[in-house]
This record gives structure tokens, sequence and C-alpha cells, in this order.
């Protein structure tokens, strides 16, 4: 009976801890703005990335600017030459920034009906770049679009979303408890050195689900169907680095996971050569 209770009180430890790792990923990286802000900057620096914003720009601000369609031709140019420039300028990295501030604002922001898709690239603070390099180049006012927002997704914001961010936020719950359904198993067993060796494993076992992150996380998304050529490139870079950053979050738990195997079976060794004697 004990040995079967040990049994259940580890396996319900090692799913708590496997919920609270993950929740803890996910609120960190995704929910909390700052921690989406890091993982996404850097795709601004990416090439792929670059060409395709380019195209968004350019079709966003000729869209704006109210001239007929024969000079569109002309103007086409002189916008893509102006989001070029933007992408050199010193002040993107900054809009880049203020864009995934104002995306991650909007895809968290409760709302109470059907929204937008799971994230929503708000591309405000860029478009307004592009213009004012056109506006100086040409000496006029170049109007912004109404709508700088791209849909990315097809998972609504509200309901779900913001029940999926309320239940990460309590990570450290989900870990508390996994401890303390730990020292319960460890307590209930009869062989506390091979329960703690075998806890030991199933946190290495959780550490190896991490590492695999790297290729599962990105291979996952890239089947999601896009709804246009900067989502697909946005999405497929974002899941490239999350996965990348969920692998090395993965290490101190494989190490962990390592330390509880090595000291199980020590124990398990010392209490046997004790009985022996």
């Amino acid at each position: 009976m004990r040995t079967l209770l040990s049994a259940l009180l580890a396996l319900l430890a090692l799913c708590a801890a496997a919920i609270g790792l993950a929740s803890a990923w996910i609120d960190e990286n995704l929910v909390q703005e700052s921690g989406f802000v890091t993982l996404a900057a850097p795709l601004a620096e990416d090439a792929d990335f670059q060409a395709a914003l380019s195209d968004s720009l350019v079709e966003e601000v000729t869209g704006s600017t109210g001239l007929p369609d024969r000079l569109d031709s002309f103007v086409e140019p002189l916008v893509r030459n102006a989001a070029g420039a933007v992408m050199e300028a010193s002040g993107y990295p900054a809009a880049w920034s203020e864009t995934l501030r104002l995306s991650h604002a909007f895809t968290f922001a409760q709302a109470p009906d059907p929204g937008p898709a799971v994230l929503t690239l708000d591309l405000e603070p860029v478009v307004h770049l592009v213009a004012d390099g056109i506006g100086g180049g040409l000496g006029v006012d170049v109007p912004l679009p109404e709508d700088t927002t791209i849909d990315i997704g097809s998972i609504e914001r509200g309901g779900l979303l913001s029940g999926v961010a309320d239940v990460v936020q309590s990570w450290a719950m989900y870990l508390a408890g996994a401890g303390i359904l730990a020292v319960l198993a460890l307590l209930a067993a009869r062989r506390r050195g091979t329960t703690l060796a075998l806890l030991g494993l199933g946190v290495l076992g959780i550490g190896g689900l991490g590492l695999l992150a790297r290729e599962w996380v990105p291979a996952a998304l890239d089947r999601a169907p896009g709804t246009s050529a900067i989502a697909d490139v946005f999405v497929r870079g974002l899941a490239e680095r999350a996965g990348a950053d969920i692998a090395v979050s993965s290490v101190p738990v494989l190490l962990g996971g390592l330390v509880a195997l090595v000291l199980g079976v020590a124990l398990q060794l010392a209490v046997g050569r004790r009985g022996r004697a």
C-alpha cells in the first residue's frame, strides 16, 4: 500500500513539475511584455523577416497616400527605398521594440467578444518611420494608414487566450505543489533512495522533452496556416527562437534531475550495505 501511494504521489509530483515549468516559460516569455519583447526583438535583424516587412510596409504606405492609381508606379520605388533605409536607421530597433510592445498589449487585451488572431502585429511605429522618411524626401506629409495591424494565427484573443494567460501565472504554485508531493512520496516510500532516483529520472525526462522543443516547436507551428507572408516569417522566426530558448532553459532541469538520480542511487546503495552489515 505504501509503495502504491508513493508511486502515485511521485507521478503527480512529476506532472505538476512539468506543468509548472511549462507555465513558467510561457508566462515569462509570452505573457509578460518584457519577456516577449526580448524573445522577438532579434527578428528585426533576420533577412527574410526584413524582406517580408519591407513588402508589408510598401503595401501599407502606398495604400494610404491617396494618390491616383497611375502614380503608384512612381511612389512605390520611393516607399521601398524608404523602407530599406529605415531598417538601417538608428531608430529602427527602438521602433521595432515599440511595435512588439503595442502588439503584445493588443493581443492580450481583454475582449468580451471574439477579436483578432492570437497575435496581432501593430506596425504603426515602423510605418511612421517610413512615412517620415518619404515625407522628408518629397517635402510633403504622408498620411499613416488607418489600420496598421496584421493578424497572425487563428486562435481568437480574449476568452481562451486570456484564460491561458491567467492559468500560467500560477506557475510558482504548481512548482511548490510538485515539491510538496515529491516530499510526501519520499516519506511514504519503503525505499526512499529508489523513489528519489525515480523522481530524478522523471525530471530528466521532462528536461529531455525540453531539449526536443528546439525541433518540435518550429515543426508544430510550421504546419499552422498563415495569414500573410510577414505572418509566416514572423511565426517561423518566433517559433525557432522559442524552441531554442526552451532547450536552453531545460539544461538546469536536466542537471537537477541528474543530481536527484545520483543521490537516490547513492542513498539506496548505502542503505543496502547497512542492511547486509
